[in-house]
């Protein structure tokens, strides 16, 4: 019974393989022979396990021979399928000629094992015993005493998978790619592997007869290498395989031993109480998995002994770059992060300069420098993709940029790299990296993706930089030591869309406390009657906040070209803070819309501290803000925000400021407070909006006396009578 139940088990992680498999692919339209291949093997493993059940639960003979035959069919279909694989490597498809011959070889399994075998018997005494016809009649057989089931063996298990193995090697021989590679090697092992289980099983069902209906084991074993061989993407070094044979030696090896120790010593009670010994058994397994499992977290922990894990040190490394250099040190400085976190052989980078071009700016020494149209199809295409990040090694071995491969691996034989990252906003390319392959011959992997994705952030804020601020062509009319954060808050407020409706009256101000932050007012023109307006405050100080700003300030106008819902807008926003910027940054503001054709304004409160309304029908000040939800916390913001509405009539005045105005102290501990604002706004209702705002912020300062704590930002609407 417990081999019925191995078998089940084998079944059972074959699936787990299949749907692990399956989920990495990038084209799940490709028909993926590994799935395939695994869902033939658990059919195979399954077929024993009925087999051995039945045998050994008194069943009629005839379904243990019939399940028996299903196995050996299913093995056979097994082959075949591993012998398109091999063959044909790295491709998935398959001509014509080898479908005819994958269903020739059907029709042979089929014939062998339904015509030729006539019994499968499965003992505890014997094992696995196969009775079938004799290839020979007559005298030959004193010569060849071989029978179908023999011949049957020995071509789909070691013949056709063999010859398939050599033909997978030569092939790789003519190829380029050291991926495909050492993922052939890895499947070769993975037979020779198959093969060395089976001869050990054989081998151990001389003392214990049963052990021969575990024989699928070692396909099953094998079939695990070739899935992690299919899904891994990078070349090992030798210090990622030490720390995979320590790992495979605590985690696997010696877990194995264990159980088949125990296994060993248990066995005296199997004659005489099989339930005890089967509980036994089960604890042990039990046991043995869940030391392996834990193990297995220590060793992820450590990061698995790899010598890639530079997320922390490169991150750390970006965000303390200094952007008040020179440009070209600037540059520099990028290059050197890069040198020194992935050990690339070459850095290029190249910038927008007009004219829909993208002109190097930095390029390896005697490399001639590069110009590309951003309008060419291959950005286009990558821009509709969404695809800013872009791995030669995802380019040959995966599906996802199928349509445009051929022009990828021509740009980075032209180009000299190996990984292209695009910085854009929205359908605007400010500019591209471009890596150079690593050191010591490697690829690009999945866990360098993950990185640039992550870290995508810092990249554009260097794009950003080097396209507004530090192109060369500005450089020479521009006093390269003037600080950086002027240079910023002077190009934000050159963004800014005024509003010159005739009716409304706009007063805003911005005080840094430290010269340089993350406080930005931005007006937008959404049309010639609505106007739209956001006040923000994004967390941390200095060159960190003010990069934030810029980005955030910048991404916002690229939403709204693309969206109709003023809150679908808020809300990817809060998905672009939460996703893509610095972990741990977060916004704190208002998002206002005018409809200048009924004096209408909605807002939504992200969190602005103090939001007040002048009415002049009532000659009062209420505030108006109500809840609100701070941007980047959450993941979803739609059920914490909503859209409110305003009816402005002439004379009316709408006041709102970041906490760095109410929340700042007296030398005496004293909070300047909302009261305050509210009172200015109610003593200055017929001053005009700019000096409502100069007032506040005078009346602030006199109230501190001292430097002030935070950035200060204040925004007046008015509406005129």
């Amino acid at each position: 019974m417990v081999y019925g139940v191995l078998n089940f088990v084998l079944a059972g992680l074959l699936m787990w393989l299949s749907y692990f498999v399956d989920r990495k692919i990038e084209n799940k339209a490709i028909n993926n022979p590994i799935v395939v291949m695994n869902s033939w093997l658990a059919f195979a493993c399954v077929a024993m396990g009925v087999a051995v059940i039945s045998s050994l639960s008194m069943a009629p003979e005839r379904m243990t021979t019939f399940m028996g035959k299903c196995m050996y069919l299913c093995m056979g279909i097994y082959a075949l399928h591993f012998c398109e694989y091999c063959i044909f490597f790295p491709s998935f498809d398959r001509p014509a000629g080898a479908k005819v011959g994958f269903w020739i070889g059907v029709a042979f399994c089929v014939w062998v094992v339904f015509a030729k075998i006539y019994a499968v018997n499965i003992t505890s005494f014997l094992g696995l015993r196969i009775d079938a016809k004799s290839m020979f009649t007559g005298v030959l057989t004193n010569y060849f005493p071989y029978s179908w089931y023999n011949f049957y063996e020995l071509f789909m298990t070691f013949c056709l998978p063999g010859l398939s193995i050599i033909i997978m090697l030569l092939r790789s021989e003519n190829r380029t790619s050291r991926l495909d590679h050492q993922k052939t090697i890895i499947t070769a092992g993975a037979l020779v592997l198959s093969w060395i289980c089976m001869k050990l099983v054989l081998s151990a069902s001389e003392r214990v007869p049963l052990f021969s209906s575990i024989v699928l084991c070692g396909f099953v074993f094998a079939q695990a290498f070739i899935v992690m061989a299919a899904v891994q993407n990078f070349l090992y070094d030798w210090y990622y395989l030490v720390g995979v044979f320590l790992k495979l030696l605590v985690c696997y090896v010696v877990p194995s031993l264990f159980v088949g120790l125990m296994f060993a010593l248990l066995w005296k009670i199997h004659s005489t109480s099989p339930v005890k010994f089967t509980l036994a058994l089960s604890v042990v397994i039990a046991g043995a998995l869940s030391a392996s499992y834990e193990l297995g977290k220590l060793f992820r922990t450590h990061g698995g002994f790899r010598s890639n894990q530079y997320a922390a040190q490169f991150e750390e490394d970006l965000a303390a770059m200094d952007y008040s250099d020179d440009p070209s040190a600037i540059m520099k400085q990028m290059n050197d992060v890069f040198s020194k976190n992935i050990g690339m052989a070459s850095f290029r980078c190249l910038i927008d300069m007009g004219n829909d071009e993208i002109s190097s700016v930095y390029d390896p020494e005697g490399e001639k420098p590069l110009v590309y149209n951003v309008k060419d199809i291959l950005f286009d295409t990558l821009l509709n993709m969404n695809a800013p990040i872009v791995l030669k090694s995802s380019v040959e071995n995966g599906y996802h940029f199928l349509s445009i491969k051929k022009e990828l691996l021509e740009f980075f034989r032209r180009t000299k790299t190996d990984a292209l990252i695009i910085l854009n906003e929205g359908r605007h390319i400010l500019g591209a990296i471009l890596l150079g392959a690593k050191s010591g011959g490697n690829i690009y992997t999945d866990y360098d993706y993950e990185i640039f994705s992550k870290l995508y952030s810092y990249f554009f804020v260097f794009g950003y930089y080097m396209k507004n601020i530090g192109n060369q062509e500005i450089v020479g009319t521009v006093n390269r030591e003037i600080h950086m954060s002027e240079q910023i808050i002077e190009s934000i407020q050159r963004n800014m869309d005024p509003i010159k409706n005739k009716k409304y009256d706009i007063g805003h101000l911005m005080i840094h406390a430290h010269n340089i932050g993350g406080e930005f007012i931005d007006f937008i023109k959404v049309s010639e009657d609505k106007h739209m307006f956001v006040m923000g405050d994004l967390s941390g100080k200095g060159i960190s906040a003010s990069m934030s700003m810029v980005i955030v300030k910048s991404i916002i106008r690229t939403y709204i070209a693309d969206s109709t819902d003023f809150k679908a807008l808020v809300e990817k926003v809060n998905k672009f803070i939460r996703f893509n910027l610095p972990k741990g940054t977060f916004m704190e503001g208002v998002f206002g819309l005018i409809d200048f054709a009924d004096n209408t304004m909605y807002y939504i409160n992200c969190g602005v501290p103090a939001m007040f309304l002048y009415t002049r029908a009532y000659n009062n000040v209420i505030e108006v803000q109500g809840e609100g939800h701070v941007l980047g916390f959450v993941k979803d913001i739609s059920p914490y925000i909503k859209v409110k509405k305003i009816k402005l009539n002439p004379g009316d005045v709408l006041m709102t400021c970041t906490d760095g105005l109410v929340d700042s102290h007296s030398m005496r501990g004293e909070q300047f407070g909302k009261d305050r604002v509210q009172k200015t706004l109610m003593e200055n209702t017929m001053t005009p909006s700019q000096n409502i705002a100069e007032i506040t912020y005078g009346n602030l300062v006199e109230f501190v006396t001292t430097e002030l704590e935070d950035d200060v930002s204040v925004l007046v609407i008015r509406l005129l009578r």
